[in-house]
This record gives structure tokens, C-alpha cells and sequence, in this order.
């Protein structure tokens, strides 16, 4: 609700109506957000164009099923322990080849088993 009472406040006030809702990308372009600066379409590039394209050219089908595909990459990545997420996005985006592997460490970041690195990456891979 604070995100679409943001968003309808932004439009009231003739400024550009930005979402940051990594949960609720989908969602939030459809409450009349115009641009994203979303933190998962750093690593999720492609799933992310895809939802933004697909709403853009009023393909609402394709929205929808790339908008959950991109939640449920969401739903893995920001999870407890939620300072592992920074890990789990160097994850995603080593693996879509964006950084050289060696770079996705986060040594301040809480310590993730090879289980959690296999989940995300084959929920980013699906996405």
C-alpha cells in the first residue's frame, strides 16, 4: 500500500514515478511507476528487461509470466539471513557472466552453504 500511495504521490506532483520494489516489480509498473531502479535487475539483466519490454509493448501475457519469473528470483535472493543478499545477487550475476566468478564473495556477509548458491542460481536460471 506505501508503494502505490508513493507512487499515486509522485503522479499527483508531476514528478517521475520511480519504483524500487524488487518484490513487487511487476505490480509497481502497473500502479503507475514510469522508470525502476531496482537492485536485482543488476544481476537478473535479462528477466528484468523482459518484464520491462513486455509492459512497455502492452504484451500482458509475456508481463505476466516474466513479472513472476522475476518474483520468485526475488523471493530467493531476499530471504533470511537478508545480509546474504548481496552474495546472492554476485551469485546471479556471475553466473549471466557480468562479473568474473572470483568477484561474487562477500566476505562481511553472512556465511551461505553450496545449497543456497545451487537454489538461487537455478531459480535465476529458470527466470
Amino acid at each position: 500500500m506505501a508503494c502505490q500511495a508513493t507512487l499515486a504521490a509522485a503522479h499527483a506532483a508531476d514528478r517521475l514515478a520511480v519504483t524500487g520494489e524488487d518484490r513487487m516489480f511487476g505490480p509497481s509498473l502497473m500502479w503507475g511507476a514510469q522508470a525502476a531502479l531496482v537492485g536485482l535487475a543488476a544481476a537478473a539483466v535479462p528477466v528484468a528487461a523482459t518484464v520491462l519490454r513486455a509492459f512497455a509493448e502492452q504484451r500482458y501475457a509475456d508481463f505476466v509470466a516474466a513479472s513472476a519469473r522475476l518474483d520468485r528470483l526475488a523471493e530467493v535472493t531476499f530471504t533470511e539471513p537478508m545480509e546474504g543478499y548481496v552474495r546472492r545477487m554476485l551469485w546471479i550475476a556471475a553466473d549471466e557472466g557480468r562479473i568474473p566468478p572470483g568477484y561474487a564473495v562477500d566476505p562481511y556477509g553472512p556465511a551461505l552453504t553450496e545449497d543456497d548458491r545451487a537454489r538461487v542460481l537455478a531459480v535465476a536460471r529458470r527466470a
